[in-house]
């Protein structure tokens, strides 16, 4: 139900496309199937882009994304050898998406009640887990417009084969310029890995 990040992303995808010389797939206003998400998650050069509500978990639950690392395990009963096959960089642009939450903490009531407070866990830990590089989201709600307008100054800075080769972090962190709300906006997506850079 969002029709104007549809357009926008859309618009803004094609632009780029064009722009810079590159192919892009996808699946706009449906749920991708999951043979098309696990081929978009383990493409070991890609780039995963999430526009939606929250974390895209009904698109590809949790379950499904640690499901990667399982598959890749083999049969033999050894954990240390598992083989995480989630290659690709993920972009999730949704609400709270990048939001960690532990499942006994809560808003009213504070920690200091409880003896001891669970690892926090989300989306985001999940793909990490998973075999994820490198992960972007939203650590609150945001706006659908502003945070439209930060992904395409996002993708542009860090997709731009014309110009200095850039880090993700750091291309996160100068796309915040472009939200009016810069400081609620702009200062939501973190990201949670190692510092990627596009190759050439």
């Amino acid at each position: 139900n969002l029709a104007s990040t549809k357009r926008t992303m859309l618009s803004a995808l094609d632009s780029l496309a064009s722009k810079f010389m590159w192919n892009w797939e996808g699946v706009a206003g449906e749920v991708p199937s999951n043979e098309f998400m696990e081929n978009a998650l383990t493409n070991e050069e890609g780039l995963f882009l999430y526009c939606g509500h929250g974390g895209g978990e009904k698109c590809f639950s949790r379950g499904e994304v640690e499901q990667l690392m399982m598959n890749g395990a083999g049969h033999n009963d050894d954990s240390t050898n598992v083989l995480r096959q989630c290659s690709a960089t993920i972009v999730l642009m949704g609400c709270s998406s990048g939001k960690l939450v532990s499942i006994n903490g809560s808003r009213s009531n504070p920690v200091r009640n409880l003896a001891f407070e669970f690892e926090p866990e989300g989306m985001a830990l999940s793909y990490l887990c998973a075999g994820a590089p490198c992960v972007v989201g939203n650590l609150w709600d945001v706006t659908d417009r502003d945070i439209d307008r930060y992904c395409m100054a996002l993708l542009e800075d860090f997709l731009d084969p014309r110009g200095e080769m850039k880090n993700l972090p750091r291309c996160v962190a100068d796309a915040r310029s472009v939200c009016k709300m810069r400081h609620i906006v702009g200062c939501a997506p973190v990201v949670y890995g190692v510092p990627v850079v596009a190759q050439n």
